[in-house]
């Protein structure tokens, strides 16, 4: 049997001195455990040589906190990981049976064997298991199901819980028996197994006659009800799928009769930030950055970090820590170099393989791209000069926003540079729950604070303070012509008009939408668009998706609710009406004087007439 101890603190150095190329969140994952370890009553005594100077190499110094309440349990970790390693590979060729006619065992992964470790380890001075909850979140093709499935069979039939009842739950059936259909090849492929510890399979169900105990698949698209369940132990895999916290609340909800209960999520990255599963990934965050304490909750997430090239190949055994095992770089190369061919994969692609929450998957514009063309000019460059306008406003839930388009002549070429100003009340600033089932961005508070997220007071948005702002830009920088979507803005547009701003209908549909689209899209591959970072902007800007028609014509969407993308509607509608003067024309407009493009006016349809 391998000393699993070792291996743990091993992997611990590893991190810690550079052997293993890891990220900020993984080291200190580390960090919290041997913080824990030297909080415990651990006694080094009680370890062989080699490890002793395994503790030693990791500095480690026993400071026991009387406040502490857990213990490391050495013996019950390797009794979890001994078993678990003796479950047989099921898939691949380590699945192939070998000339004796026996199977290959799984070999955890230092990364595995400190992850489980930690799950097991642990417990209270009750005897019993500490840890609650598990998050987990890790690049794809890092062998997280053949993992899994030998955990749920632990949980389930050696846990030493009488009619434990364990699920691997999903979204999709489909999802749900993945780690369900590779714990039930185990115990088929594996004969004493069966006839050790009387576990037995079928279609729909593993089971343990002797302890009344029973595996299962569990998920949402399947009818029944749900209510009831007396859940030991739950695997949510692909948690980042679950649009809705329903599945992850029945199974939470139903542990309240365990002694040792267990709910483990493991996931790869997802697209939308208000989802359940980026909640429980800030509570992991906020735990390892000791911005929150939860003893009961353990949690590891492998990622780049902030300013990691994403292309290098140096960094991306911070997202893989199978790297070289079953990620190599030749396959990682071989994916990121399609990415290039075709950029609209890089947020999907950068999602699964590099487990970056980037986001729609099937987004407009790729984040790379968008970041290219960030510059350093500020709006005040452009001050006193002619320019265009958009606006999308929304009243309680979604984002208002106005955007400008700024000329500006750069080695004979026009190139265009976006502002964006956007707001929100603070109603929904405030409220940390969701409100109508949809809950805000945990960015919302961070933006306001920043300057880049406009709140307003009370629970709808101030329009009449985005008049204002409106007219005051405009007194000092004119708007040639200003778009603006109908939907909420009949008055605010009267004002504007009133004003003297020659304010333009946009309608919101496919026909005055795809070529301003077309012609920000081309900005971009000429390098003639540019921008200032606002991370609003930018979210927004990430979270369009496209559906091109028959035509090839396109239209922004949303993915979910939660997913704003009124910055780059104010954007588009803006774009809608600059693209009309992309030449050096346009630095000869006077705002006010009509020049007549009657051709445009014809064309559109859709100048609103001032009063």
């Amino acid at each position: 049997m391998r000393d699993y101890f070792k291996i743990t603190l091993q992997y611990c150095l590893d991190v810690r001195s550079g052997v293993r190329t890891a990220g900020q969140l993984e080291k200190l994952a580390v960090k919290r455990f041997l913080s824990d370890l030297s909080k415990s009553t651990f006694n080094v005594e009680s370890v062989d040589e080699e490890t002793q100077e395994l503790l030693q190499k990791l500095k480690y110094k026993s400071k026991p906190d009387i406040d502490f309440e857990y213990e490391l349990d050495i013996r019950r970790a390797h009794h979890a990981l001994f078993f678990i390693e003796t479950c047989p590979h099921v898939k691949g060729d380590l699945a192939k049976l070998r000339p004796d006619g026996t199977r290959q065992s799984l070999i955890l992964e230092p990364w595995q064997v400190f992850a489980t470790f930690n799950i097991f380890g642990w417990i209270g001075f009750d005897g019993k298991r500490r840890f609650l909850y598990v998050y987990i979140e890790v690049a794809k093709k890092n062998g997280k199901s053949t993992w899994l499935a030998a955990i749920a069979l632990y949980l389930c039939f050696i846990d030493g819980e009488m009619g434990a009842e364990v699920y691997t739950a999903a979204t999709s059936a489909e999802q749900a028996k993945i780690v369900f259909n590779d714990a039930s090849k185990m115990v088929e492929y594996s004969p004493k197994m069966r006839a050790h510890f009387g576990i037995d399979f079928s279609k729909y169900s593993v089971f343990q006659t002797e302890t009344n105990s029973v595996l299962k698949a569990l998920s949402q698209d399947r009818g029944g009800t749900k209510d009831g369940l007396n859940v030991h132990a739950a695997i949510i895999d692909e948690l980042h799928a679950h649009k809705t916290a329903d599945m992850y609340d029945i199974v939470a909800n139903g542990i309240a009769a365990r002694s040792e209960p267990l709910i483990l999520a493991i996931t790869t990255a997802g697209d939308d930030t208000t989802s359940k599963c980026y909640q429980e990934r800030q509570v992991v965050v906020d735990i390892l950055k000791g911005k929150a304490k939860h003893d009961q909750y353990f949690g590891m997430v492998f990622c780049l970090d902030r300013g990691d090239d994403w292309l290098d190949p140096k960094v991306w055994p911070k997202a893989n820590p199978n790297f070289g095992v079953s990620v190599n770089e030749k396959y990682l190369h071989s994916v990121f170099e399609k990415v290039k061919v075709s950029p609209k994969q890089e947020s999907i692609t950068r999602q699964k393989h590099l487990n970056e929450w980037i986001g729609a998957v099937d987004g407009w514009i790729s984040p790379t791209i968008w970041g290219n063309a960030e510059s350093s000019l500020t709006e005040t460059a452009f001050n006193g000069q002619v320019c265009f306008g958009g606006y999308d406003l929304a009243s309680r839930l979604d984002l208002a926003s106005w955007g400008r388009l700024r000329p500006r002549l750069e080695e004979g070429k026009v190139h265009w540079y976006i502002f964006t100003s956007n707001y929100i009340n603070e109603h929904v600033v405030d409220t940390k729950e969701a409100i109508n089932g949809e809950k805000r961005p945990d960015e919302y508070p961070v933006w306001r604070d920043q300057g880049h997220l406009i709140v307003t007071e009370g629970k709808t948005t101030d329009f009449e303070r985005i008049q204002r702002d409106i007219e005051d830009f405009h007194t000092e920088n004119p708007f040639y012509e200003m778009g603006h979507d109908p939907y909420h803005a009949a008055q605010l547009t009267a004002n504007l008009l009133d004003e003297g701003i020659n304010v333009i209908e946009v309608p919101q549909v496919t026909k005055f939408m795809s070529e301003p689209m077309r012609w920000i899209e081309q900005l971009l591959a000429e390098d003639r668009l540019h921008h200032d970072g606002d991370p609003v902007l930018k979210w927004c800007m990430c979270n369009v998706v496209v559906r091109p028609d028959v035509n090839n014509q396109i239209l922004p969407r949303k993915n979910s609710p939660g997913k704003k993308i009124d910055a780059a509607v104010g954007l588009i509608i803006a774009a809608s009406r600059a693209m009309h003067y992309d030449d050096e024309s346009v630095f000869d407009l006077v705002p006010g004087e009509d020049d007549g493009n009657i051709d445009d006016w014809l064309k559109d349809m859709i100048k609103v007439k001032k009063r």
